[in-house]
């Protein structure tokens, strides 16, 4: 097992993981559906990260989290409306990655109305398998903030990674 955290922090190393049944890095929507629970960004690494919600993705059968990390960074987008309604999961209706030079970039909109864009040398995607979620995410609802944070995987979480990819 190793934290979700770790495998932004570290260079996992991916040898003897199956390749990931959907590819973001390369496929366009093949997050449709997924959910996405948190991004980071470290300047002093330059570094991107993506916090995926699988069981309600259409394209993954296997793990329940995903996790897109972007390395080399060159650029992180985020645009959404000021004002939010109520608590709600932010659903990928498209994902589309693409090369620039010999760069990644990978663009995604949200339901409701948000959009993110991210760019870097090069990037690693993960499928998770987190323990202690159970089999069907949150119900977002009652608004009930801490519950629906401990129904989801998180940074701390430990994992088991059973797919990868590599942009390059």
């Amino acid at each position: 097992m190793i934290s979700i955290n770790d495998l932004v922090t570290a260079r996992f190393r991916s040898t003897g993981l199956d390749p990931a049944e959907s590819d973001p890095l390369w496929e366009a929507d093949a997050l449709q559906e997924s959910q996405l629970l948190d991004s980071r960004v470290c300047q002093l690494t330059s570094t991107a990260a993506l916090l995926f919600e699988l069981r309600t993705s259409l394209q993954f059968e296997a793990g329940n989290a995903a996790l897109l990390v972007v390395r080399g960074l060159h650029s992180f987008g985020w645009n959404s409306p000021t004002a939010r309604g109520p608590l709600t999961a932010l659903t990928v209706v498209s994902s589309a990655p693409d090369r620039l030079n010999d760069s990644f970039r990978a663009r995604f909109a949200f339901y409701p109305d948000a959009q993110l864009e991210v760019a870097g040398d090069l990037a690693d995607f993960y499928v998770l398998e987190v323990e202690g979620i159970g089999d069907v995410p949150p119900d977002y609802s009652d608004g009930d903030l801490k519950r629906v944070q401990g129904a989801l995987p998180s940074w701390s979480s430990a994992c088991s990674p059973l797919q990868a990819s590599r942009s390059r």
